[in-house]
């Protein structure tokens, strides 16, 4: 009797169960959070939504940091909502995961934790989302703006997200996928 036929099963047999394996490894590895994505972050702004208490008259997106980290975000995109960032709310961010503040062009502003009484970790990033830096940021809650140090990104940046310490995910931003 010829063993051809079944080294040739064995092998087809091992084929299949090794494709096996590697599917359920990549399905581990892979992105965790279905809702996470590549998108690019200014394809989904345009199409932000109003957002809820306590950040009524504001809107918000969902942005995936890291590729599988979706958080909902409240947007400052005005320099009054910038300036105002956090402010009064940090303690009790609602919903929300954090700030995202956006800016017209690349820019180098500083952001200060003037009346701010919580601990909040922020990172920049660039238009595409690659991340340039992250800062943990100190409140400084009874100090004039004046006297609480600025925090800088390295170098020129486009988006910031500002959320509360120990909770800002790794990684780059991009637009969580659609639902």
């Amino acid at each position: 009797m010829s063993r051809r036929p079944v080294v040739i099963t064995l092998l087809v047999l091992a084929a299949i169960a090794l494709a096996v394996v590697v599917v359920k490894v990549l399905d581990e590895v892979g992105d965790p959070d279905p809702n996470a994505g590549g998108i690019p972050l200014t394809a989904v702004l345009p199409r932000s939504v109003d957002a809820v208490a306590p950040f009524e008259g504001l809107s918000e997106v969902k942005a995936a940091i890291g590729y599988d980290h979706c958080l909902r975000l409240v947007v400052a995109d005005t320099d009054e909502e910038r300036v105002v960032g956090l402010r009064g709310n940090a303690a009790d961010l609602g919903p929300y995961d954090g700030m995202l503040f956006v800016f017209q062009g690349p820019t180098e502003s500083g952001f200060t934790m003037s009346g701010v009484n919580e601990p909040l970790d922020i990172a920049f990033f660039e238009n595409e989302g690659a991340r340039t830096s992250t800062r943990s940021m100190d409140p400084c809650p009874d100090q004039a703006t004046t006297e609480c140090p600025a925090y800088r990104a390295t170098g020129p940046y486009v988006f910031a997200v500002e959320t509360k310490a120990g909770q800002l995910p790794n990684g780059p931003i991009t637009a969580c996928s659609p639902s």
